[in-house]
């Protein structure tokens, strides 16, 4: 008994099975081949779409934290010169340390 399995991502059957359907129904063939070429098309067009929502979704991040820095910072400077300067110092600094720490989170599970 032999048992076989043929597993892969890639919508191209092996040349055996190929061979096979050739040898079986060789009208088919081609017919395999053209949907195999509509499969790869429909694949490229999809990983497209999506690097470049990815690529969106980075962008935007990253402006949103620029702005929400420059924020923190702008108010910190705000709250300093109303004359709260411990309150302008905290406000900045915490900030800055929450950016600081959410980017290296988000550093360190990238490398997982």
């Amino acid at each position: 008994m032999v048992v076989q399995d043929n597993h892969s991502d890639a919508p191209l059957l092996p040349i055996t099975g190929i061979e096979r359907l050739h040898a079986i129904r060789p009208d088919r063939v081609d017919w395999v081949l053209e949907q195999t070429q509509i499969e790869a098309e429909t694949r490229r067009s999809e990983q497209r779409r999506i690097n470049k929502f990815v690529f969106i979704e980075r962008i935007a991040g990253i402006v949103a934290a620029a702005s929400i820095g420059l924020c923190g910072i702008a108010g910190g400077i705000y709250a300093g010169l109303q004359g709260h300067d411990w309150l302008g110092g905290i406000v900045s600094t915490a900030t800055i340390g929450t950016l600081a720490v959410a980017f290296l989170k988000r550093h360190d599970q990238s490398q997982d």
